[in-house]
């Protein structure tokens, strides 16, 4: 499972403190970093994270601090708004956070044992299973597909084509490497411009270096460089055979 989080602080010590927090925790992965309201409402929009982390005292957009707005902004445009970390140097914010309902509130300096206590928290209270459906938009033009319908993605310049279980293929218009940490964790990168749906793989040619796709007669290539990739794609595989020949 991947949870993704953004930080908003105006102060770059911190941002790198939490990150660095968070260096040995492999499913959580930093997609932003703002530094006042408006920029973090931006943020929070395009990136929908499971998780914030919250200086209440940056820059509001209708006053000096956001303190909680933030959460009422979102409120107006999202089903569900992330958990919320508070994360300041003053005790003055906490009986509102309560009122919140933020997931902890952590005074600073920040304590690398404070923030794991509360991602275990998290994980245990407050996870969810994640819906499984991937919003793609244009112009006003709003299509919705299940996660799992999807066979590979594969770069196109600056864009993304999601190749489908029915044949049809979407355009994205964000770069491979976005999607690359926001996806589950059965969409595995195996070359520059093609990540994969492993639960449709059906064949792994190493002499070729190609993988079989079902579904469709394509054939995916993958790079040396993630060789490693394709070794743990064909372990995990091989471990679910009910029968070795």
């Amino acid at each position: 499972m991947k949870y993704p989080y953004v930080i908003i602080d105006n102060d770059q010590k911190i941002a790198d403190s939490i990150q660095i927090a968070l260096e040995g925790q492999t499913d959580y992965i930093c997609t932003g970093i703002a530094n006042d309201e408006q920029e973090a409402l931006d943020l929070i929009l395009e990136r929908k994270p499971r998780l914030v982390f919250l200086e209440p005292e940056v820059q509001g957009l209708y006053c000096t601090k956001t303190q909680y707005s933030l959460m009422s902004e979102l409120a107006k445009y999202m089903l569900r708004i992330p958990e919320f970390i508070v994360v300041t140097k003053t005790a003055e914010y906490a009986i509102e956070g309560i009122r919140n309902r933020v997931l902890d509130y952590i005074i600073k300096p920040i304590g690398k044992s404070q923030i794991i206590r509360t991602l275990l928290r998290f994980e245990k209270d407050f996870d969810e299973v994640v819906d499984n459906t991937l919003c793609f938009k244009s112009y006003g033009d709003y299509r919705f597909v299940d996660v799992n319908e999807v066979l590979y993605l594969k770069a196109d310049n600056n864009t993304t084509d999601f190749i489908m279980s029915n044949g049809n293929k979407i355009e994205a218009f964000k770069t491979l490497k976005h999607f690359q940490n926001l996806l589950p964790d059965h969409f595995v990168r195996i070359h520059n411009s093609y990540i994969i749906n492993i639960r449709y793989v059906s064949r792994i040619h190493f002499g070729k270096a190609k993988c079989a796709i079902k579904n469709t007669n394509d054939m995916i290539p993958f790079s040396r460089s993630y060789k490693n990739n394709v070794e743990e794609i064909k372990d995990n595989l091989a471990k679910k055979s009910l029968i070795h020949i």
